[in-house]
C-alpha cells in the first residue's frame, strides 16, 4: 500500500515591500498543503537539530497540481515527481515517518514497502 502524507507545494511567490530606506523587497513563497504519495525520505542535510522537525521527500503530484509548479523548477526529480518537505506536526500519525525521524538512517525509499 502506498505511504500518504501531507507535503507542501508551491502555489506561487509574495513580495512584501519595506518600509522606506530600509532594503529591498521581501518574496517568499506560498505553499499549500495537499494529500500527495511519498516514494523517498532524506534527511536535510545543512541541518542538524532543529525546532521544527522536516524531512525532504520526493512526492507524486497529482496532475491538477502540477499546472501551479513552474516545468523550470530544479525540484522536480521525475515526471510527476517532486521534491519538497514534510512536517512532523502535519504527519503525527504517519508510521513510517516516526520510524525515519527515530532511526539513524539518511535515506528511506518507501516503494519497496508497497
Amino acid at each position: 500500500m502506498p505511504v500518504r502524507m501531507w507535503v507542501h507545494i508551491p502555489t506561487g511567490m509574495s513580495s512584501t515591500p519595506r518600509k522606506r530606506g530600509m532594503g529591498a523587497m521581501i518574496v517568499t513563497e506560498i505553499t499549500r498543503k495537499i494529500d500527495a504519495t511519498v516514494f523517498r525520505l532524506a534527511r536535510i542535510p545543512t541541518v542538524k537539530r532543529q525546532l521544527v522537525a522536516a524531512v525532504e521527500a520526493d512526492v507524486f503530484i497529482p496532475e491538477m497540481y502540477r499546472a501551479q509548479i513552474a516545468k523550470s523548477d530544479p525540484r522536480w526529480v521525475a515526471p510527476g515527481v517532486f521534491r519538497t518537505k514534510v512536517y512532523w506536526i502535519d504527519n503525527q500519525k504517519s508510521r513510517e515517518l516516526g520510524q525515519f525521524l527515530a532511526g539513524g538512517a539518511h535515506v528511506m525509499d518507501l516503494r519497496d514497502e508497497a
